[in-house]
């Protein structure tokens, strides 16, 4: 398949994602968040990369039930990368430490990485972290990328991630 024709496949996919995620966002009086993560991907197999990732966080939606909508790009040092759409819920466990699962849609091209089966895949994870007086985060995340077997091949990926965000 031509790099064109992948591109142009991705971009619709993300177009959908957003369309059906963001139906209706308000401006939130809480501040958007970005977040930089670094990390391992395939981090309980052989074939381990290292990964890197930039997250855009809006504030979260009152009017959506408090869910954090998200976009992001990932980065893999064996040629991946994938963009995703989601949405991100805070559970506050005390005043400082967060735990946050989260849901994306991401359009996924495997670069020399491992074929993961489809174009589009889900991404599901939770982050544990820790938040400072000035709102910025220190969190360690665990997520998994798969197609949710809508593709002939689904082996899916797991992901460890250290991440900051302000």
């Amino acid at each position: 398949m031509s790099w064109n024709l992948t591109m142009s496949r991705n971009l619709r996919y993300a177009s959908i994602a957003l369309a059906f995620l963001f139906p209706s966002i308000a401006l939130a009086e809480q501040e958007s968040q970005i977040a930089l993560s670094l990390g391992a991907f395939e981090v309980f197999d052989d074939n381990t990369a290292a990964e890197v990732g930039v997250e855009y966080r809006f504030a979260p939606q009152s009017s959506i039930f408090g869910l954090i909508p998200t976009l992001g790009a990932t980065l893999t040092s064996d040629g991946g990368y994938w963009g995703y759409a989601g949405v991100r819920y805070d559970i506050y466990l005390n005043a400082n430490w967060i735990l946050t699962p989260n849901f994306a849609i991401a359009a996924y091209e495997q670069g020399g990485g491992v074929d993961l089966g489809y174009d589009m895949e889900f991404r599901t994870g939770a982050e544990l972290a820790y938040q400072f007086n000035d709102k910025s985060r220190l969190g360690l995340g665990l997520y998994h990328l798969s197609n949710g077997n809508i593709g002939e091949n689904n082996p899916g990926a797991e992901s460890l991630i250290l991440s900051y965000s302000f």
